[in-house]
This record gives structure tokens, C-alpha cells and sequence, in this order.
């Protein structure tokens, strides 16, 4: 199984960021980003300096990419994404949690938001709805509504990494229409 958790990378990441300070991301947001740009849209080379809006050495950046890889290859075999935090939303631990995690993922979706609402604006919406209302990044009344129904959002919570595969598929499944050329979409 090729796990995102190797250690060396993930300890090289998650050093350098620590190195960085409080404003920097953790490595539960770093992870949520890395899936984002795993399973979303193919946009050819990532720029993580620009995507994080911090200084990246080459190291720290080869490393990053390493990681992404990885879990392109777990999605591509259709291993269930294990993410560094409990799939609890409610569950608050500063940086750590869910909230946080959804945070960095859609970090990775506002990036290239425009590639991920292109084909179908309305099931993209509903696909990453619980990763908008956990994040707690829209303030919009009906996702208030939404978020009072504790069951509802703990059935969202738990079909996470689920949706991460069928967001996988929708960018690179064999029905997308990019299949392995990322420039399909051009």
C-alpha cells in the first residue's frame, strides 16, 4: 500500500512548517490540501509556493509532490484516503481536527476553482458540500441550518473518503473525458 504516511516525507513536510510558525499550515491542512490537488482537476505542474502563499524550497516542494503522488496512487487503486484526524466534525483541536483538514482541502479547490465548477456546476456543489460546511469557511444561513442537523453532518463527516474517490473519478475516470491527458480539457 502506498500510504501517505511515510514517514520521512511526511516528518520533512511537517518540520519545515512547524519551523514556520503559527500562521503556517499544519500538517492536518497541509494533508487536506494534498488531497484536493490529488483527486481534482489536472492543471500540469503545481506550484506550491503559490498555492500556499508561503516560501517553499525545492526540497520541501519535491516532497509535497512525493506525497500528492502518493495518494493519486491510493485513489487510482481504490484505497480509502486515511486522513490525519478523527471524521469527527464537531471535534475541535486546533489545526488538527476536521474543520481544519476541510480548511486545507479547500484551500486546494479555491486554487483552481474554476477547472472544478467547469463540467457541472451544481454536482460539484454537491459533492464538496460537506467539505464547504465543515471547514466553517461560508457563513451562508442554510449551511447554519444544515450544521444543526448533527446527524446529517456526521454522515457527511464519515462519507468523506468516499467522495474523495468519486471526485478522483470525476477528474479522471475513464467517463471524465481526460483520462491520462491532462490537456483534454484545453
Amino acid at each position: 500500500m502506498s500510504e501517505i504516511t511515510n514517514p520521512s516525507l511526511k516528518n520533512t513536510v511537517r518540520r519545515y512548517f512547524q519551523e514556520l510558525g503559527d500562521d503556517a499550515p499544519t500538517w492536518t491542512e497541509l494533508h487536506g490540501m494534498l488531497c484536493a490537488v490529488a483527486a481534482g482537476p489536472d492543471n500540469g505542474q503545481i506550484d506550491y509556493a503559490s498555492l500556499l502563499e508561503l516560501p517553499v524550497p525545492d526540497d520541501i516542494a519535491i516532497a509535497l509532490e512525493k506525497l500528492r503522488q502518493r495518494l493519486v496512487t491510493q485513489l487510482l487503486a481504490g484505497e480509502p484516503i486515511n486522513l490525519p484526524c478523527l471524521l469527527d466534525p464537531y471535534q475541535e483541536e486546533d489545526g488538527q481536527d476536521l474543520a481544519s483538514w476541510s480548511a486545507g482541502f479547500m484551500s486546494g479547490v479555491f486554487d483552481e476553482e474554476a477547472l472544478w465548477y467547469a463540467d457541472d456546476e451544481e454536482e460539484m456543489a454537491r459533492l464538496l458540500l460537506p467539505f464547504i460546511l465543515i471547514s466553517g469557511l461560508d457563513e451562508d444561513e442554510a449551511l447554519d441550518e444544515i450544521w444543526e442537523n448533527t446527524q446529517l453532518v456526521r454522515q457527511m463527516a464519515l462519507s468523506i473518503p468516499e467522495i474523495l474517490e468519486e471526485l478522483y473519478l470525476q477528474f479522471h475516470g475513464p467517463e471524465s473525458g481526460n483520462g491520462d491527458n491532462p490537456d483534454a480539457t484545453e
